[in-house]
């Protein structure tokens, strides 16, 4: 008869566990900073000069913004339109989007035929306002007595156009 005792690791099986944790932080702060620019996209469009060209739609006269501020709203279509795709455990990014065809218009530049209204482009406060949170803010995750520190946003503006 034969005494046998059996030595075994238990490493995987938690740092399976601490990366799991990890992942899910990440997404949770990754969420946070995408609601966080979106509100600010739709804070710049409320609260934008409205000092340009007026006229009349439907019946009501509109007062535009001007050159290198957020677009005023009109009819709420547009700032009623960004929604954020969260970051999950197993994708770390988010996104904050909108699907209205004339925001590229609106964002672009006069030299590339828009109409420079930055609202949420690489030019708009929004997105230097939620670039400089994102970098500037350092989480914790505690994983038993360990606490990790992590500060590794990358904020990037990429343009789709949208073709009829």
């Amino acid at each position: 008869m034969t005494v046998k005792v059996k030595v075994e690791s238990k490493i995987k099986q938690k740092t399976d566990k601490a990366l799991d944790l990890y992942d899910m932080k990440t997404a949770g702060y990754l969420n946070k900073v995408a609601n966080m620019f979106r509100n600010h996209i739709m804070l710049g469009m409320q609260q934008t000069p409205k000092d340009g060209k007026s006229y009349i739609r439907g019946g009501k006269v509109h007062r535009a913004s001007t050159k290198d501020n957020p677009p005023a709203i009109d009819t709420g279509r547009l700032v009623n339109s960004f929604f954020v795709e969260p970051a999950t455990k197993n994708r770390h990014f988010s996104a904050v989007q909108t699907r209205v065809s004339y925001a590229n218009i609106l964002e672009q530049s006069f030299a590339r035929g828009g109409l420079q209204r930055p609202f949420m482009g690489e030019e708009s406060q929004a997105f230097k306002d939620t670039k400089q949170f994102a970098n500037k803010k350092f989480k914790d995750i505690s994983l038993g007595n360990i606490k990790i520190t992590w500060a590794f946003i990358l904020l990037t503006y990429k343009q789709y156009y949208i073709q009829p």
